[in-house]
């Protein structure tokens, strides 16, 4: 038997409003997931925001 996991972002948008976003600001993914906060973060930033 093969078994498959699914990660599954909990709190992701409570999260990432919380984190109040600015398209300049420098930010740093600690979560260690799959990459679903970084690429919410990443969405948010604009080309002088660091991730």
């Amino acid at each position: 038997m093969t078994e498959t996991f699914q990660h599954i972002s909990v709190l992701l948008n409570e999260s990432i409003d919380g984190l109040a976003i600015k398209p300049d600001g420098v930010y740093i993914d600690g979560t260690f997931g799959r990459g679903g906060h970084s690429r919410t973060i990443l969405s948010k930033l604009g080309e002088n925001g660091r991730l």
